[in-house]
């Protein structure tokens, strides 16, 4: 126990040494932003969910649980440093199940994960209000650490490629399923869940079943022995060859120098987490497109906003996915600095217009050519913009990123927050020249998208020319 004690409590320095040093990443303006929104959102909804509880209507707090045992999810996704620390103590005389001990001791080092445990203990205060408060506190602090258990092991599963599919999918299936047929009335009907489930027991011992409290025990106990198996499982696995990985891909490889480097960063930038995020907010605004009685350009182009703004990650740090091997190989091709930053703008194109390629047909088929044509250009000049601002932030504020989690911050999030606001703002524009006449929204619109493009245009030759002078020390923050 003291070795465990010991070093966590140096892999604990380490994180926060690095957490002072700058740098930033679009997604982490993005969460504190919309963080704030949810707290004061969540603040009600408590208060309003304990009094349906003290009346025995448990559906919103339910709906709670539900979102307790899914944002366990993003700070261990987040935390990728604490997966490569882990694997970086295997050469100590450490069993497997003291290396995760240390792995669940390290969830807790960002201070995203203690704002979500807080908010997490706060379902406690509905629970007051219940017919049995101390079994339902009791079986809430069972379900929190159920919750967290299985983020641990869903998140060391991701590494293998057969389980990624599967979730993926389901992911996708179940969250379309859910935006379709789960909400009546802006709130999700969870009570027709299955009895046995997690949600559903907490609102059981809340009512005063102690049988209740012992199954989530029981889940707790399987939670963690499944999160031992994943870590044991994927501890040391390797990846495979390229070769064997992505043959597919590479049949559809562009021609040239420029090819080669728009298949690798769009290969690479495939494999964060954070453009999952953006594919939710198409998939949502599909949805809306398709079900809406009447639809309106404004939301369509807050979605369209949403959604750029979700792959800002891939534009504020263009070179996190790399390595110093491939930064030398860079640097030994006949290439230009201009050529490069290009090619992973390409690959920054291609990701966004993927995901929205749906709410463009769609937005057409609703609401015609011309309303569709003006948020395309919304959308071109945001991702001019969101460019422009993330050439210069990825050439001088770098840092690691890692495959399959979402992209973390090791510092400040001013850069971050300037870098949405700046990236936002032909949306904003957008969304306001819609409501005057068309022959106004044109010619705003136009002018934007000019003055974005030309923007873009200057910033990369001038990040290019950085990037010459700065490539030792790109490298040596990847390194």
């Amino acid at each position: 126990m003291d070795r465990i004690i010991t070093i966590t409590r140096w892999l604990a320095l380490a994180f926060w040494r690095r957490f002072g040093r700058g740098g930033s990443s679009g997604s982490q303006g993005i969460l504190l932003v919309f963080s704030v929104l949810i707290l004061v959102r969540y603040l009600v909804a408590l208060h309003k969910a304990a009094g349906e509880l003290a009346q025995t209507k448990p559906a919103l707090f339910e709906s709670l649980l539900v979102g307790i045992l899914l944002i366990w999810m993003f700070p261990l996704l987040g935390n990728a440093s604490a997966n490569v620390a882990t694997r970086k103590l295997m050469h100590l005389p450490l069993s497997r199940l003291e290396l995760f001990c240390i792995r669940l001791l390290a969830l807790f080092f960002p201070p995203s994960s203690w704002a979500i445990l807080a908010a997490s203990l706060a379902i406690c205060y509905p629970i007051a209000r219940a017919r049995n408060p101390l079994i339902g506190m009791i079986a809430a602090i069972c379900f929190i650490c159920f919750s967290a258990l299985t983020g641990v092991a869903i998140v060391h599963l991701l590494r293998l490629r057969l389980f990624r599919q599967l979730f993926f999918t389901t992911l996708l299936l179940a969250s379309s399923l859910i935006l379709y047929f789960g909400y009546n009335h802006g709130q999700l009907r969870v009570a027709s869940l299955p009895s046995f489930t997690p949600v559903v027991l907490v609102t059981r011992a809340a009512m005063g079943s102690w049988l209740a409290v012992t199954e989530l025990a029981l889940l707790a106990a399987a939670a963690f022995i499944g999160g031992l198996w994943a870590f044991n499982r994927t501890l040391e696995i390797t990846a495979k060859p390229r070769s064997q990985k992505f043959r597919v891909l590479s049949a559809f490889r562009l021609p040239g120098a420029i090819g080669g480097l728009i298949t690798k960063d769009f290969r690479y930038f495939r494999r964060l987490l954070d453009p999952s995020l953006g594919v939710l907010v198409a998939i949502v605004g599909c949805l809306y497109l398709i079900a809406a009685e009447v639809t309106s350009a404004t939301l369509v182009q807050i979605f369209v906003l949403t959604l750029i703004a979700c792959n800002t990650p891939l534009a504020f740090n263009s070179f996190g996915l790399d390595n110093r091997a491939t930064m030398d190989r860079l640097k030994l091709m006949p290439l230009t600095g201009r050529t490069i930053l290009a090619a992973k703008n390409i690959a920054f194109l291609m990701v966004v217009g993927a995901q929205l390629a749906p709410v463009i047909v769609l937005s057409y088929w609703r609401l015609g050519v011309f309303v569709t044509s003006l948020t395309l250009a919304g959308a071109a000049a945001m991702t001019a913009m969101y460019l422009t601002w993330g050439n210069w932030q990825s050439i001088n504020y770098p840092f690691k990123m890692h495959f399959y989690q979402f992209s973390s911050s090791s510092g400040s999030l001013v850069e971050a927050i300037a870098g949405i606001g700046f990236g936002s703002l032909p949306g904003v524009i957008a969304i306001y020249a819609m409501r005057g006449s068309k022959f106004d929204a044109a010619w705003k619109l136009a002018l934007t998208l000019s003055f974005s493009g030309a923007l873009y245009l200057v910033s990369l030759q001038r990040a290019a020319t950085r990037y010459r002078q700065r490539h030792d020390r790109i490298a040596s923050a990847l390194g």
